[in-house]
């Protein structure tokens, strides 16, 4: 097999909109939800996985991506927010986690 033919056997990657699912309902996320948020102008604020969440879905708490460290988000942030959608296997999500 050449390396042509192995590329052949590969789905093609999803555009990037297509990984992404907007999460109306914070109560909805979990933790090590990889997310990204974006200002109602579009504009991408930042990324990276849910570290704590309320089970209220007032607050979390976000570890970004690139050593960027750890931010709080609350609802009323003015922020649209993304889950990536997992194309790989389907794992464990842990449950909700308010105050640790």
């Amino acid at each position: 097999m050449t390396h042509r033919d192995q590329k052949r056997d590969h789905p093609p990657a999803l555009p990037r909109h297509a990984q992404l699912e907007p999460v109306l309902n914070w109560t909805k996320l979990a933790q090590q939800d990889e997310l990204e948020l974006v200002r109602r102008n579009g504009k991408t604020l930042t990324s990276g996985h849910v570290d704590m969440l309320a089970s209220d879905g007032s607050v979390f708490w976000l570890n970004q991506d690139n050593g960027k460290g750890r931010a709080m988000f609350m609802a009323d942030d003015d922020v649209i927010v993304f889950r990536r959608i997992c194309t790989g296997p389907i794992q464990e999500r842990s449950p909700t986690v308010e105050g640790r």
